[in-house]
């Protein structure tokens, strides 16, 4: 068995492994393939000559502690479907991480079908979307801007135009967020035509002439699904709204998708007649736990923790700070002294924020010492926010 980068002639192969394993329409399938796909990123393990796994491991920046970290998002893993359950999407799973850590990237990502595949891998939970459903009706009290506003509809033609202001208002919402993926001309470019390809609109809100909201939605049957809506401030997040209610001779629900956090519910009169769902979005792989370490600058806290990775054996042993920075030592866990114990998986909750440290502790999730460690940790890691919703 060999495992390898696809070549130039091998596209069909990577649609075909596609559109066998994956529910995606035909024109979310075009769009991948004319606008993400790679073949320099199309990871492959074959056998006998014959490509019996794959997966896409595609770039991304990722804003990390305020730092631009390099990462891959995983998508499209499948096997070939008479090659499954053989072990060979586990050997490839295995080998992308080998090779990611050896390209000293501190982690990958992904969004799963089903968590307990990847759990498998050590890959874990850390970033969540709010969906709220409700009547339309909802948005009756909504009202556009009084005076000098403008809405533009943004389409293929004018995009060029827009680009800048979208990636204002993107920005200006992630300050607050721990971790996020940072979005550039390009990246948005590449939303508006995946967006145009599942038959989406896209609208920016201007007042005074300042950028203040943007909203990307879709018309369903009789729902308004709405894949995006940002603003500067809930006003503006209201007015953008306001435009949605323009359609209730038609569509008579709504759905919407939020950051983590975001209260939406409470710019309505009514929170009673919002259902909102909280969902696990997003999982994490810790390729490199030293590198992780300095991004937190954890070298300014005396602390040793002790790891567990029984994929990535290399990682198992003791960190601790020493000569101003945190060191490795590969030991044993019965010969280390140790203020925290933690899995590889876990510790993505800890570093990214997802769970507070009572809440750790409750679920069984980290081994500490003594109540001072705890108060120390309590210190040191927070919960926090992250914001990470990739469609493709």
């Amino acid at each position: 068995m060999k495992v390898r980068y696809a070549k130039k002639n091998e596209k069909e192969i990577a649609i075909k492994f596609w559109k066998d394993s994956f529910k995606d329409s035909e024109e979310q399938i075009k769009f991948y393939f004319d606008n993400v796909y790679n073949e320099k990123n199309y990871l492959v393990l074959e056998d006998n000559s014959k490509i019996v796994s794959s997966l896409h491991e595609n770039d991304y920046i990722f804003n990390f502690n305020n730092e631009s970290i390099k990462s891959k998002y995983i998508v499209g893993v499948s096997s070939h479907i008479t090659m499954r359950n053989k072990g060979y999407m586990s050997k490839l799973l295995i080998s992308m991480l080998e090779n990611s850590k050896k390209k000293n990237m501190p982690f990958v990502f992904l969004t799963p079908i089903n968590p307990k595949i990847y759990r498998k891998f050590d890959f874990e939970y850390f970033s969540n979307i709010e969906y709220y459903n409700f009547s339309i009706e909802e948005l009756s009290n909504f009202k556009f801007p009084k005076d000098n506003y403008l809405y533009i509809e943004i389409n293929e033609e004018n995009k060029n135009l827009y680009l800048d202001d979208l990636i204002k208002i993107y920005n200006s919402n992630m300050k607050g967020n721990f971790c996020y993926l940072e979005r550039n001309d390009f990246y948005f470019d590449k939303i508006l035509k995946e967006a145009n390809s599942d038959g989406m609109k896209t609208f920016i809100l201007y007042k005074d002439k300042i950028p203040s909201a943007y909203i990307i939605f879709g018309l369903y049957e009789d729902n308004v699904e709405i894949r995006e809506c940002l603003a500067l401030d809930s006003i503006s997040y209201k007015e953008i709204l306001a435009l949605i209610y323009g359609y209730r001779d038609y569509y008579k629900n709504v759905s919407l998708a939020s950051p983590s956090n975001s209260n939406i519910e409470f710019i309505f009169g009514n929170q009673l007649n919002i259902e909102k769902i909280v969902k696990p979005f997003m999982m994490m792989r810790i390729l490199n736990p030293l590198t992780i370490f300095k991004i937190l600058k954890l070298e300014n806290h005396n602390i040793k923790i002790y790891i567990e990775d029984k994929i990535l054996k290399e990682n198992t042993g003791l960190y601790y700070f020493l000569n101003k920075k945190f060191t490795f030592y590969e030991l044993p866990v019965e010969k280390s002294i140790y203020d925290l114990r933690i899995d590889i998986a876990d510790l993505v909750f800890l570093i990214t924020g997802y769970f507070s440290i009572d809440d750790l502790v409750k679920i069984g999730k980290i081994d500490i010492t003594n109540k001072e460690t705890l108060r120390k940790l309590k210190r040191i890691f927070s919960k926090k926010n992250s914001y990470l919703y990739e469609f493709i």
